[in-house]
């Protein structure tokens, strides 16, 4: 199949972190994997690409394109979405209490020794029972970081599922049982697309189920 793929990454992520899916999809599309905290690299935009175009994004990454489809969706064919929340959900203390506690995060991640920070962040309820990816200080900048927990936070966060396309997977995992009720909240609201939940998984849809995840990629841009 002629196409791309811009794929990208969850908060402290990387681009590599979609090998295995990568590995495990036969659809022949074109990668392109971002590294959205890199030292050094410029502010991320979307890219410009010929030809149909699909974005894949996993929790922080997926809230991403989910703006990315709103600003250009004629750009998009469509989408998968992994562990995300599209922000339409919360009461305003919800949102209160996100942005004290992402302002909270950035400053840690600022200025507490990595390792701490990082078993702390690894440490959260909804990355309970997973395996945590090893994040090495040299990979990432902090700044990049502290900035984006505060820029990007899911309390600033309202998803227009009008400007959004119809071709769409949100997934997420059956032990995610947050990210399932806002599956079910958004299914039951009308946003377009289709809602599938991989049984056996957490959060972390990327580690525990990417021959789950590479499939629901081959079906969306079959």
């Amino acid at each position: 199949m002629n196409g791309t793929v811009v794929a990208l990454p969850g908060f402290l992520g990387k681009g590599s972190d979609w090998a295995e899916v990568r590995a495990a999809s036969p659809a022949g599309l074109r990668w392109i994997c971002l590294d959205l905290f890199a030292p050094g690299a410029e502010p991320v935009r979307p890219p410009a690409v010929e030809g149909p175009c699909w974005l894949a994004g996993y929790s922080f990454g997926a809230r991403l394109a989910l703006r990315w489809l709103q600003e250009a969706p004629e750009k998009w064919e469509g989408a998968l979405l992994l562990s995300v929340d599209p922000g339409n959900f919360q009461t305003e203390e919800e949102r209160v209490a996100r942005r004290k506690s992402d302002a909270d995060w950035s400053a840690a991640f600022r200025a507490e020794r990595w390792e701490v920070v990082t078993d702390r962040w690894n440490g959260q309820a909804v990355f309970q029972n997973n395996t945590a990816p090893l994040r090495e200080e040299r990979d990432f900048d902090r700044g990049k970081l502290a900035a984006a927990l505060v820029e990007d936070s899911v309390a600033g966060q309202f998803t227009d599922p009008l400007r959004l396309p119809t071709r769409l997977v949100w997934m997420a995992g059956a032990r995610d049982g947050k990210f399932v009720r806002l599956q079910n909240q958004m299914r039951d609201t009308g946003f377009p697309g289709t809602f599938p939940v991989v049984g056996e998984a957490g959060h972390r849809l990327l580690l525990e189920a990417p021959q789950a995840v590479a499939g629901a990629l081959d079906d969306l841009v079959a």
